[in-house]
């Protein structure tokens, strides 16, 4: 089934593999993930002929476009836990899981 990947979208496939679709992916998926990852709001029904306008989802927060010390900042005021986090993509990660 064709779909464009909305979210990150992680599965198993036939052979035991993890597979991430990454956001703004569009391409066919087996029909098992591509209907879990639709309704799981990862993914929307995608026409393979007509090519996306623009980002898929745009970034409301716009977390990319502020610095890691920012980006630390505004964890500790939302009370987030980013010990763990190694580099600037870990922190809009755990910011955007919280």
């Amino acid at each position: 089934m064709h779909v464009r990947i909305k979210k990150s979208y992680d599965f198993t496939n036939d052979r035991g593999e993890k597979i991430t679709a990454p956001r703004g992916w569009i391409g066919d998926l087996p029909d098992q993930h591509a209907k879990a990852a639709i309704k799981s709001g990862h993914a929307v029904p995608g026409d393979p002929q007509v090519l996306p306008e623009g980002d898929p989802e745009p970034d409301a927060d716009d977390l990319g476009a502020k610095t890691r010390a920012e980006l630390e900042a505004l964890a500790k005021e939302r009370g987030i836990d980013i010990a763990a986090a190694k580099n600037k993509a870990d922190v809009i990660a755990a910011l955007r899981a919280a």
